[in-house]
């Protein structure tokens, strides 16, 4: 989503206080998991609608308080700190949005193996990042770990594994390398089941695959 406007020192002030707010929600203490999950909650709430200042403004002080409430690898507190590496890269903060989602990454997969699905979401959400910065080599590397992770996890077919190639596809696009984006596409059609024209993968497919075969289209 666009960024929130701000027009005018009536705007400003209510920024203010609203930032305030979610930083003062973000202090106080953890005392259970379901508190932790709607805390994160309205973090991501603030992220979708725009409000990135107050994402992390609630969110920094909350990933402190999930790792000393559950500690620095429970699923919970890493899955904080991935939304506040999302948060970082919405803001426009890419090189803190980077250095947290390789933190994060690291820690899942030290704590919960290289195929776990907190893993996978993450490396995903490293590698959009990487992207965003134009990193591409890195974006690509990632993406494809992410495939050959998934597929032991979930199967070659699987709809995860599917979709994590539907990505690597989007990245090699953007990256210009137009004839594998092209293959891969055709390889996320194939995979899903016959009749699935409606599925949200296959109209992404086949609507990238026109844009693809488009001469005078460039990333």
């Amino acid at each position: 989503p666009p960024p929130r406007q701000v027009r005018g020192p009536v705007d400003v002030v209510r920024v203010s206080l609203d930032i305030w707010r979610a930083a003062g929600v973000g202090r106080e203490s953890v005392p259970d998991r379901g508190t932790l999950a709607y805390r994160l909650s309205v973090a991501e709430d603030h992220r979708l609608c725009g409000r990135f200042t107050e994402a992390v403004a609630l969110l920094e002080p909350l990933a402190a308080g999930a790792a000393a409430a559950f500690g620095p690898l429970d699923s919970d507190a890493l899955a904080v700190r991935n939304a506040l590496g999302q948060a970082y890269l919405a803001a426009g903060q890419v090189d803190d949005g980077l250095d947290v989602l390789r933190e994060v990454l690291t820690a899942a997969e030290h704590g919960q193996g290289a195929d776990g699905d907190l893993a996978l979401v993450i490396r995903n959400n490293l590698a959009v990042g990487y992207q965003q910065a134009g990193q591409y080599p890195q974006a690509i590397e990632l993406h494809e770990r992410n495939i050959r992770h998934s597929e032991r996890k979930h199967g070659q077919l699987s709809r995860q594994t599917v979709g994590r190639r539907n990505n690597l596809a989007a990245t090699l696009a953007l990256a210009g390398y137009r004839r594998r984006a092209i293959a891969l596409y055709w390889e996320v059609l194939d995979a899903l089941p016959a009749g699935a024209h409606d599925d949200t993968l296959a109209v992404t497919a086949r609507q990238n695959l026109a844009i693809l075969h488009n001469p005078s289209w460039r990333p």
